[in-house]
């Protein structure tokens, strides 16, 4: 499966888990907007995103005024007003939004989003934001481990242009800033791996990086 990296990101909702994310999504170089119904959550945040406007999710005029659907991912964290969740799901699914990223506060909600299209659906607490926001600026990162102070351990499958080269050729040391500890292929983990292994897109990769 071949993924592409987003570059422009919607958040509706700033309540503590929207903000977050809206927070560690400002730490990168992409484009936010950041929307609430209310006013005064909209203005906290507006010095870190490109767009900040008060507005209803749930509200199709709204989400055209916007012109949603030019987003790479669009999240919707109102994980308390599940009516506007749904709703702005598939309001951004008829639009013709390419990933839609919801809050569900436990299963029976995930399970109807996810019927109605959402791409996908988390139930966090507000400390994931971090992990999560990395997860939608670049889909081939499956999880993120943070018990080491000053390092990021990531699972993630090879970035598409990584996939068809070698170790060696596709150079991800450089291109990517990482160290590849392992490769995971068929249920088999390679420790070291071979530079003349050569990438596949069902490959998972254990990589190292400096969060300096």
């Amino acid at each position: 499966m071949q993924t592409t990296q987003a570059h422009s990101f919607a958040v509706f909702g700033l309540g503590r888990f929207g903000t977050s994310i809206v927070e560690h999504l400002a730490r990168t170089d992409v484009e936010i907007l950041a929307a609430d119904r209310n006013l005064a959550r909209v203005e906290a945040v507006a010095d870190r995103v490109d767009q900040a406007v008060a507005g209803d999710a749930s509200d199709p005029e709204f989400l055209r005024r916007i012109a949603l659907e030019h987003f790479d991912v669009v999240v919707f964290a109102m994980g308390e007003d599940f009516e506007s969740s749904v709703m702005g799901t598939m309001l951004a699914k008829e639009l013709g939004c390419k990933r839609v990223v919801v809050k569900a506060l436990d299963p029976r909600q995930a399970k109807i989003l996810t019927r109605i299209g959402a791409d996908q659906v988390v139930l966090p607490e507000v400390e994931m934001g971090a992990k999560i926001a990395k997860s939608l600026i670049n889909a081939s990162i499956l999880d993120v481990f943070d018990q080491i102070d000053g390092v990021d351990i990531t699972e993630r499958h090879p970035d598409p242009s990584w996939i068809g080269k070698t170790l060696a050729e596709a150079n991800i040391r450089r291109t990517a800033n990482v160290e590849v500890l392992a490769l995971i292929r068929d249920g088999r983990t390679q420790i070291p791996v071979n530079i003349n292994t050569i990438l596949a897109a069902g490959d998972v990769l254990l990589t190292v990086a400096s969060k300096a």
